[in-house]
């Protein structure tokens, strides 16, 4: 029993130091939901001087929102969103995902402004837990997510997250889930 849990573990930290994109990044990739959304990664161009991902977020085909996202060594940033007029900066841009790996117990928060509403978002990494999803079983780390704008509005959504994945799992806090149906790397 012993041998087979230090192979275990022996296993897993290989394919954890092995993982090509820890937070996962190339053109191409999609993520498709339970809900019916399907994410994709459209496309690297410059904005303002950087290197700027460009994520999609669709129902049937027609995109809803689109994210743009720089990847560097501090981790993942959200630096603006367009809802159809244009890209809206984050003042100062969000960090979505620290720099790797993730450990339970750690936080990051960000006091930003959008189109002139200040926001306070805050996350937490609560645990490592399995879960089973449409796309696979997997451990994830859990991650708290809290928003909240001033005069009023909040939202908490824990997010289940899988190095070289993605989120594999939205939970709210009523109970509402959104698994991964499908990830195409």
């Amino acid at each position: 029993m012993k041998r087979l849990l230090v192979a275990s573990l022996a296993f897993f930290a290989l394919v954890w130091a092995v993982a090509p994109n820890y937070y996962p990044h190339e053109v191409g990739m999609r993520w498709l939901y339970t809900s019916g959304e399907e994410q994709v990664l459209e496309e690297v161009r410059s904005m303002d001087g950087q290197e700027v991902w460009v994520l999609s977020h669709s129902y049937v085909g027609i995109v809803r929102y689109t994210d743009f996202l720089r990847y560097d060594d501090e981790g993942v940033w959200l630096l603006a969103v367009d809802t159809g007029s244009g890209p809206m900066p984050y003042n100062p841009p969000i960090l979505l995902w620290p720099k790797p790996p993730l450990r339970v117990g750690q936080n990051w928060s960000v006091r930003t402004t959008l189109k002139g509403t200040p926001l306070v978002v805050v996350y937490k990494v609560l645990k490592v837990e399995g879960v089973e999803v449409p796309a696979g079983r997997f451990n994830a780390f859990v991650v708290r997510s809290s928003l909240s704008a001033q005069g009023g509005g909040a939202s908490v959504v824990d997010l289940y997250f899988v190095p070289g994945i993605g989120v594999v799992r939205y939970a709210t806090q009523d109970g509402g889930q959104i698994d991964l149906q499908k990830f195409t790397p």
